[in-house]
């Protein structure tokens, strides 16, 4: 449960981050950039005969969807969306775990259903109300697409089994590799002349940041983390960054919001926590 707490701690920062720093560059050149740092820094402990093949491609479909697919919807979310915004509408990321587990299970929790309203009411009530004629459905819709994306990520990782003796650490550089294919392939057919060159020295730092902690640490923390806990529990941490990143991004970096209406809003999505944590089928 730590390495969930702690990842869920590291990317606080990284919503107000690329909201202030990297929403001018293309979401497929940031997202490659964070991911083929993480590659380098975990290629180096890499152990091939640690896994069939099998598991060495299972490993890079979990990560071309939890990491790849997942950030390109979520960096593009952040040029309509406000950072506290993007982590308000990953509330529904349990939620998809929960009813991934469902539908593996062959039967419908009723339980998460009733949470998911919930969850939705107190979104509202944060948000002070949604005008639908304004509201930002394209950014929303990129960040359910996220949001399923990491959940299905996530939950693949956490059924996978290996042998004893073998090290996270000496197969996590698979998942990145299966990242960085899925958003360098579409980069290179779609970028004109050298994508790079109009990235500066304090763009270059934040991606190092990034790609280092936030994608390289953070994720590794996350996804060991789920191996050790039920599925509910993976479910109730997937929001744990939402109060931390609402909380980051007014303190730091200036945002501001409604504080009675966010303590209202947010009592409510702890209680839809709570409910999809009771819920007797998500072992």
């Amino acid at each position: 449960m730590l390495n969930l707490w702690l990842a869920s701690f590291i990317w606080a920062f990284s919503f107000s981050l690329i909201k202030g720093q990297l929403t001018g560059l293309p979401s497929l050149l940031v997202a490659f950039i964070r991911l083929a740092i993480s590659l380098l820094i975990f290629l180096p402990f890499f152990r091939k005969n640690r896994v069939n093949r099998k598991q060495f491609l299972m490993l890079m479909l979990v990560g071309a969807l939890q990491f790849g697919i997942m950030y390109i919807a979520y960096i593009q979310s952040f040029k309509t969306l406000q950072a506290y915004e993007i982590a308000l509408f990953t509330i529904f990321t349990p939620f998809y775990v929960t009813m991934i587990n469902d539908i593996r299970n062959k039967k419908l929790n009723k339980r998460n259903l009733l949470a998911v309203l919930i969850a939705i009411v107190g979104t509202f009530i944060i948000k002070q109300g949604w005008n639908l004629d304004s509201f930002p459905w394209v950014g929303f819709g990129l960040v359910q697409i996220s949001n399923i994306a990491f959940a299905l990520g996530q939950y693949m990782y956490s059924k996978m089994t290996f042998g004893e003796d073998v090290k996270p650490m000496q197969t996590f550089a698979a998942l990145y590799l299966g990242a960085v294919l899925v958003t360098g392939i579409p980069l290179a057919f779609t970028s004109g002349g050298n994508p790079f060159a109009a990235i500066t020295g304090a763009q270059w730092m934040t991606l190092l940041y990034l790609g280092a902690v936030a994608s390289g640490i953070g994720f590794f923390l996350w996804n060991t983390g789920s191996k050790k806990v039920s599925t509910g529990n993976l479910a109730v941490m997937n929001n744990m960054k939402i109060p931390l990143t609402i909380l980051v991004a007014m303190v730091f970096f200036g945002e501001s919001t409604n504080i009675p209406l966010l303590l209202i809003g947010g009592g409510l999505i702890v209680l839809a926590e709570f409910l999809v944590l009771k819920s007797p089928r998500n072992e």
